[in-house]
């Protein structure tokens, strides 16, 4: 299966200076510049969200508040920095007084302790160039929910004891129980339930509007479903390739009641989403129809204390590993490049479950809106940005609640792969899916992760090849050329001649299609916009974690330096993530 149609994967991005530069030239009114004026209008102030994605109005953490904020210009270019605030009213400061927070457009602080039964306002103002200040902007403020209501903690959230509880709600989703049951978080924050257990209510309910089937959930997904995209959530996802890939039968939500529950049993996983119903279309492109998801686990027993979640998929729900296993000492402690993103708000973009149980690119009609960027391009680079900030050189403290939500990813991830989960590489979709494994296995010191690339091979080896294999995105893409009979060179495939032999080289399809191959580096715009430009912190995160030899792939590493020596230093197609290309060049030739 190809890709979808090329145009809607190029780059809308541009890049910061010349962002700046349009900004400033439109609010420059023509004429004499206003630079030379004197500047006395304040900047219009937008909205702010709180959480940090879409809206959220519940949470259960006790010790963090995240807010986004957009829509806020000056009418003489850009916004020169923004404050944030957090009150129990609009616009109060009773918990945080005002707190400079640069350019960023999200913040989160971590260090609360909140009430629950308690709602908490974000407020937000900017400035511009001259000091103006606009008026505040509020959220409409999320409430802290109990013992009974939901997750999301992120980090530290095990409850080893449990507790009883009628209901979890986490991520705005409730399951309800006929009765109350011991209940506690894994590491992460998501929940687990002691079972067998009965769930008289899901909400927001499975329903149909206008003959759709949204909000629905699913049962630990087998490596059929993953394998031909089969699912209960939305009968509308998938959009143009959804098929009969929805099943009713798949939608464990449907018609649940207190007359009709949903029995559980020890050893699952129930993942329950919330479609995207909203008549506008989703942000950043996503081309998702799930909002948001959420896991509940049910254990035959109470986890030990800081237990990482099973994986969703399969039906091995066996508690392998704690936060108590995490080997810090595979994180290395070096310096800093500039444009380092936050660290509060990079944890916060993984705090939700990372719903990836489908294999191929149209996966990303999977990934929800709220939880994760839907394109492979987006989300391999946002984790790789994660793996390399935990290689930074603050304290492990800091580092805490950032290293479980990746290292949660990762296990999620390999129960993917093993049931069943591949991801050829076609141009910008299927990368990112090996890197949170490998990166898992080097922190818990789990031998089956770290033999991934031993055990799950990629390569090409000519038509017809029983050894022909495509797992992953990166390894699929990425090849030696080599003389493949006398006079020819990659089975004929890309216009390559004896001056390109050993040349570490990709191919938008390589492992699958070769004659997609082109030595031209600008011959296809996949390898510029939406490839390796999004490879550049896994790659480096995993040299400074010695994790070439577990890789088993070195065409990956190599062409990773040949690109990022073509390509030009502070340019998009060079890194997707500027921070990125500016540790690459700061620390490369160290690792």
């Amino acid at each position: 299966m190809s890709e979808h149609p090329r145009s809607s994967h190029l780059p809308a991005r541009i890049p910061a200076a010349a962002a700046l530069f349009l900004l400033a030239a439109c609010g420059s009114g023509g004429g004499e510049s206003s630079a030379s004026q004197t500047d006395t209008i304040p900047p219009q102030a937008g909205t702010v969200a709180d959480g940090p994605g879409a809206d959220i109005d519940t949470q259960s953490s006790t010790t963090e508040i995240t807010a986004n904020w957009t829509g806020f210009v000056d009418n003489e270019g850009p916004i020169s920095s923004y404050e944030w605030a957090i009150g129990t009213t609009p616009g109060g400061q009773e918990v945080q007084t005002w707190t400079d927070v640069g350019a960023a457009v999200t913040a989160s602080n971590t260090t609360l302790q909140l009430q629950t039964g308690t709602t908490y306002f974000c407020a937000v103002r900017a400035y511009d160039p001259s000091g103006n200040v606009s008026v505040a902007a509020s959220s409409d403020g999320v409430t802290i929910e109990g013992s009974s209501g939901g997750g999301g903690g992120g980090g530290g959230g095990s409850n080893p004891g449990g507790t009883l509880a009628s209901s979890i709600t986490q991520h705005g989703i409730t399951w309800q129980f006929s009765q109350p049951e011991s209940v506690g978080q894994f590491a992460n924050g998501d929940w687990w339930v002691e079972g067998p257990v009965q769930i008289v209510s899901i909400s927001p309910p499975s329903q149909q509007i206008g003959g759709r089937t949204i909000n629905g959930s699913m049962l630990n997904p087998n490596q059929t479903q993953i394998e031909q995209g089969l699912h209960g959530y939305d009968s509308n996802l998938y959009g143009p390739y959804a098929g009969s890939r929805y099943q009713q039968s798949l939608n464990v939500a449907w018609g649940v009641s207190a007359s009709n529950p949903l029995e559980l049993n020890a050893n699952s996983s129930l993942i329950s989403t919330i479609s995207w119903t909203s008549t506008s279309a989703p942000p950043s492109g996503s081309f998702s129809q799930l909002k948001t998801a959420a896991v509940l686990t049910v254990l035959s027993e109470t986890p030990v204390a800081g237990a990482f979640r099973p994986p969703y998929s399969g039906n091995d729900k066996t508690v392998r590993h704690c936060e108590a296993d995490l080997d810090y000492s595979a994180l290395a402690s070096i310096a800093s490049a500039s444009q380092q993103p936050d660290f509060a708000t990079t944890a916060a973009r993984f705090e939700r479950v990372w719903l990836d149980h489908h294999a191929s690119w149209t996966a990303r009609y999977l990934h929800p809106i709220d939880n994760m960027p839907d394109y492979g391009r987006d989300f391999t680079s946002l984790y790789g940005t994660g793996a390399l900030l935990l290689q930074t050189d603050v304290p492990n403290s800091q580092k805490r609640q950032l290293l479980i939500r990746l290292t949660q990813i990762g296990i999620d991830f390999w129960g993917n792969v093993q049931n069943g989960g591949a991801w050829s590489g076609v141009g910008g979709q299927c990368s990112g899916r090996k890197f949170p494994i490998l990166f898992a296995g080097r922190v818990l010191n789990d031998a089956q992760m770290l033999a991934l690339g031993a055990t799950h091979p990629s390569g090409y080896y000519g038509p017809g090849h029983p050894n022909n294999a495509s797992q992953f995105g990166e390894d699929c893409q990425t090849f030696y050329v080599q003389q493949t009979s006398p006079g020819t060179f990659n089975w004929g495939h890309g216009g390559f001649d004896a001056s390109h032999i050993g040349m570490p080289e990709w191919g938008n399809s390589h492992t699958q299609y070769p004659s997609n191959d082109n030595v031209l580096w600008e011959g296809d715009p996949y390898r510029r916009c939406c490839t390796a430009n999004a490879w550049v912190g896994q790659t480096l995160a995993a040299r400074v974690m010695g994790l070439q030899g577990a890789w088993a792939h070195p065409a990956y590493f190599d062409y990773m330096d040949r690109f990022m020596q073509i390509e030009p230093a502070g340019e998009w197609t060079r890194s997707w993530e500027p921070w990125q290309g500016n540790m690459w060049d700061l620390h490369r030739v160290n690792f």
